[in-house]
């Protein structure tokens, strides 16, 4: 049975929104590092994210561009991104881009 927390969210919505919590961080880790958004270690958080929405479907190199243009374009998205770190939504954005080109083109 899930548990369901006092602001409604279950154990697993938890635990989703925590994994996306850290693997931002570690992104804002690697960005204020200087860590180029193709680099080898960007590439591979990157790849955690695509992993978790290929079981269900595949998704192709134009629609997963969609979502790293999302991290920008999208007011609330955005938003999040640079509350974590400022440049970051831009470096997901790129890092997906060059994730997209490397693997799924």
């Amino acid at each position: 049975m899930r548990k369901q927390a006092h602001d409604g969210t279950t154990d697993d919505e938890y635990l989703i929104t925590l994994k996306v919590l850290q693997q931002m961080i570690r992104l804002a880790e690697l960005l204020v590092a200087g860590t180029h958004a193709d680099a080898d270690y960007v590439e591979a958080e990157v790849h955690a994210p695509y992993r978790a929405v290929s079981p269900f479907r595949t998704v192709t190199a134009d629609e997963y561009r969609a979502i790293g243009r999302s991290c920008t374009e999208n007011e609330q998205w955005r938003a999040v991104y640079e509350t974590i770190a400022p440049g970051l939504s831009t470096y997901q954005r790129d890092a997906i881009e060059a994730y997209a080109t490397t693997r799924l083109s």
